[in-house]
């Protein structure tokens, strides 16, 4: 493997006291690689032929889970998989004046129409000691369980850890903060049926790629959580973030760039987040955009990983900086030469799939 395929180390342990600026750039680190890997490049390339943003919603989810199935990892058995529906609250108040939908003020009831999905992965016979509760991409409009289970079978066995991924309800049907009460939601019953569920108690983290980094993120910051109907009964023990969506005020220098020829464009976030949110006035809540939280030092040990062509990237490298200057211990990895999404594509990709086995090796770093 030559240097360009390896991967960018940033930093493994507790930061300086100073705390960085939002948007200051990587201390001598390539922020990206001259060109994007080959193999990513053309299939960017080849869809953008039909540009995804302009796609309906319904169709859009039907295409990312064919390009999955298609493009993406190979299923891996494992030693037991559990399917189970838990139910979930629709009661959603005001988040200061920006008043939610009817629908959603209006029924705080358990129905039998108000369940979401968990799909536990239990990777071996002899149980691993931890636990990832993940929760999918997609920009909380499209991606499901089915999308990211080859994924998280990945994850489960390379990581050597019990995954249980959560099927949050998704915009434009529940927008903003509905995703975030069903994260909420199904960590707490997660952590309240740990016994029932066959997984140890004190070692569960949280974790996502893009939106789902957003959800897994929350969990962790109590503090703005007060305005929900719910709030995490559990802090937890760590929080693994892939290419996390952590700001949708889309005021980055990446943002504004990479906007063609990639899975993931500035088009394609404008889009996600017009669905999600009620009105463009949320993106500078906390809530919204966790990176605009005046205190984020209450998170977990942390891992996050930042990508040289993407538009999250510059959110992604200061919500780590924060992580650090906040004291809190965080492994900081960067793949200066891949793309968001990379993960769909491994079958066409190698460098992709090297990419995808050394996020699993992360994970399983926190066995130790």
């Amino acid at each position: 493997m030559d240097n360009l395929n390896k991967p960018t180390s940033l930093s493994q342990d507790k930061s300086t006291t100073d705390k960085p600026s939002l948007n200051q750039p990587l201390q001598g680190e390539p922020l990206q690689a001259p060109k994007l890997e080959a193999k990513q490049l053309m299939v960017a390339k080849w869809l953008s032929l039909a540009p995804l943003y302009k796609l309906p919603v319904t169709l859009f989810r039907y295409v990312f889970l064919a390009m999955d199935r298609v493009l993406g990892l190979t299923k891996i058995e494992m030693d037991k998989v559990i399917n189970l529906t838990v139910p979930v609250s629709t009661g959603t108040p005001l988040l200061g004046t920006i008043p939610l939908n009817e629908h959603s003020a209006s029924d705080s009831s358990h129905t039998i129409a108000n369940r979401i999905k968990l799909r536990i992965y239990h990777p071996s016979a002899t149980k691993p000691q931890k636990t990832l509760v993940y929760f999918h991409g997609g920009g909380g409009v499209i991606g499901s369980i089915n999308t990211h289970d080859h994924f998280c079978r990945y994850l489960a066995k390379h990581g050597n850890m019990n995954i249980i991924s959560v099927g949050y309800r998704l915009a434009p049907e529940h927008k903003f903060p509905i995703p975030i009460c069903d994260a909420i939601e199904a960590w707490n019953y997660i952590n309240t049926n740990h016994q029932q569920l066959n997984i140890n108690p004190q070692h569960i983290g949280v974790g996502g790629d893009s939106a789902g980094g957003y959800l897994a993120c929350i969990i962790g910051l109590h503090s703005l959580q007060t305005s929900l109907p719910v709030q995490a009964k559990v802090t937890p023990e760590f929080q693994f973030l892939i290419y996390p969506m952590v700001d949708l005020q889309g005021l980055t220098e990446s943002y504004r760039r990479f906007n063609k020829q990639l899975i993931l464009t500035r088009d394609l976030m404008d889009y996600f987040r017009l669905k999600y949110l009620h009105s463009l006035d949320e993106v500078t809540l906390p809530l919204v955009s966790p990176l605009q939280a005046k205190d984020i030092s209450e998170s977990p040990k942390s891992y996050i990983l930042t990508l040289g062509y993407d538009p999250l990237r510059d959110d992604g490298i200061a919500y780590a900086q924060r992580l650090k200057a906040a004291g809190i211990n965080t492994q900081h990895q960067h793949f200066d030469d891949c793309m968001h999404g990379f993960i769909s594509i491994t079958k066409l990709s190698a460098r992709a799939k090297n990419a995808t086995h050394d996020i699993a090796l992360a994970l399983n770093s926190f066995n130790d």
